[in-house]
């Protein structure tokens, strides 16, 4: 991760990656407590490896993993 202009990452500010970090914080609260009926319902049990995304914009989805995790990092639970 040398953040240069060849890889997948972009340098970004502190405050860019603060606000990224509190939209989808405030998106997954909002799913735990304000939104928790809506929540509950898209939670198949019938379904494996569910995940809660928080978005920047403090939307949250249920949804199965991205495609993209690398093998190494273990599966949610």
């Amino acid at each position: 991760m040398d953040g240069g202009s060849g890889g997948p990452y972009t340098s970004r500010t502190a405050e860019e990656v603060f606000r990224d970090f509190r939209g989808r914080r405030a998106g997954m609260i909002k799913a735990l407590t304000n939104d928790v009926e809506k929540f509950y319902q898209l939670c198949d049990p019938e379904k494996e490896n569910l995940c809660l995304y928080g978005y920047p914009n403090e939307t949250w989805e249920v949804t199965l993993p991205a495609e993209e995790v690398p093998p190494e990092i273990p599966e949610p639970a």
